[in-house]
């Protein structure tokens, strides 16, 4: 019995002790890929309103956004994060609204969309086409984007509508923080103002 202590707390001290080890190095491996995120998304959200001096997180009815500020405090911007599905997979944006419109749109991934055509949507010269438009104005369906004169990617229409319906789902959440925005249009088509309720 004791032979058998002597062979067996050895091994229970070293299962401990590499235990102890790897739930350490995963909970630092947590830590640094947590941190990469977070410095990602700043990158991000700079790319899609650098005049910003700082980026406030907010939430609304467990949807987190995010404010642009200048050095004063001042907002400039809401910027929601928005996912839609496109040919191959979810098409991730950040839509900056600021005054009812469309201020920059970035795209934060699309890696399962087609390389050389559905990937095109993450062309600045593709999407500037957006920045000053209002949710209206938006095409949400095929057919409208010849209707509403907005160039859909050649040969990737469904990685088009997925950057359009992320613009959309931008607009309804800028709609509970108070601006007010066409509710049939919200459920169908969409309209957009930039007054907010109780304002003039």
């Amino acid at each position: 019995m004791l032979r058998f202590i002597k062979i067996v707390y050895p091994l229970v001290i070293i299962g401990v002790g590499v235990g102890f080890l790897l739930s350490f190095t995963y909970q630092s491996l947590e830590k640094r890929l947590a941190e990469a995120a977070k410095n990602e998304e700043i990158l991000a959200l700079k790319k899609v309103f650098p005049e910003a001096k700082d980026f406030n997180t907010k939430e609304i009815e467990g949807i987190e956004y995010y404010v642009a500020v200048d050095e004063n405090g001042k907002e400039l911007a809401h910027i929601f994060k928005t996912s839609n599905t496109g040919y191959g997979g979810p098409v991730i944006s950040l839509v900056a609204i600021t005054n009812g419109s469309v201020a920059n749109v970035v795209i934060v991934s699309a890696s399962k969309e087609t390389p050389g055509l559905g990937t095109k949507i993450n062309e600045k010269s593709w999407l500037n086409q957006f920045i000053g438009k209002k949710l209206e104005e938006i095409p949400l369906e095929k057919s409208e984007f010849k209707t509403k004169g907005v160039d859909a990617v050649s040969g990737a229409t469904f990685s088009s509508l997925a950057v359009t319906r992320d613009i959309k789902d931008a607009f309804i959440i800028y709609k509970k923080l108070g601006y007010i925005v066409d509710e049939a249009l919200i459920d169908s088509k969409s309209s957009a103002t930039e007054k907010k309720e109780g304002k003039k």
